[in-house]
């Protein structure tokens, strides 16, 4: 894969240049980066390093996805540039803007850690629902992350939801903390009565 060099060197003048929406275009479709677009990696960390850190944060949702789709391979030759872009994200994490740059930063860090699941999926919490698919009966529900839902009983059931629960609660997001708490709950299905857990069952994600 080959990235213009005026539109790199656009990018990397200006973290709000339009640039930046061609690289995404170019790299990644419908939440699939090619895995070819790794090459990108060490030139996101040399670049998102010279800008200031509250510029930083989507250049960086951008790169855990490259990173993520990365071959292993890839992921092992660009092993530094991928630690070092980790880092700008944990560092920025406790300063982000807001709650959606909190929920895509967090989904960066994990996909720079190759959480394939995660890395990818944590950003439901942004659209405020989810679709889930019944174990039992495979129906499909709609699951509301930002309401009252009497269906869902909140929890954490995982250690990584525990985790980024933690997280999101030291850093002041109560409100994305609480959508962890139904995403990572347990719902019983409307059509069959079963219980199961939320997160284990994302439709299109698992079975």
């Amino acid at each position: 894969m080959e990235f213009s060099r005026d539109v790199l060197q656009s990018a990397a003048a200006d973290p709000a240049s339009a640039a930046w929406s061609t690289i995404w275009q170019q790299s990644c479709h419908q939440g699939t980066c090619d895995p070819a677009s790794a090459v990108l990696l060490p030139w996101l960390s040399t670049t998102i390093a010279a800008f200031p850190a509250d510029r930083r944060e989507t250049p960086l949702a951008l790169a855990g996805f490259i990173a993520l789709d990365a071959t292993d391979a890839d992921r092992a030759t660009y092993a530094d540039d991928i630690a070092a872009l980790r880092t700008m994200a944990v560092e920025r994490l406790p300063e982000v803007s807001d709650d959606p740059a909190f929920v895509y930063l967090l989904q960066a860090i994990l996909g720079f850690d190759g959480d394939e699941t995660w890395g990818k999926e944590l950003d439901h919490l942004n659209d405020g629902e989810v679709e889930v698919r019944c174990p039992e009966c495979d129906e499909e529900a709609l699951v509301d992350l930002s309401g009252d839902d009497p269906e869902i009983l909140p929890g954490l059931s995982s250690e990584l939801a525990e985790r980024l629960h933690a997280e999101a609660t030291h850093t002041g997001r109560g409100a994305v903390g609480t959508g962890m708490t139904r995403l990572f709950g347990r719902m019983d299905c409307p059509s069959c009565g079963i219980r199961f857990n939320v997160a284990d069952h994302l439709a299109g994600s698992f079975t």
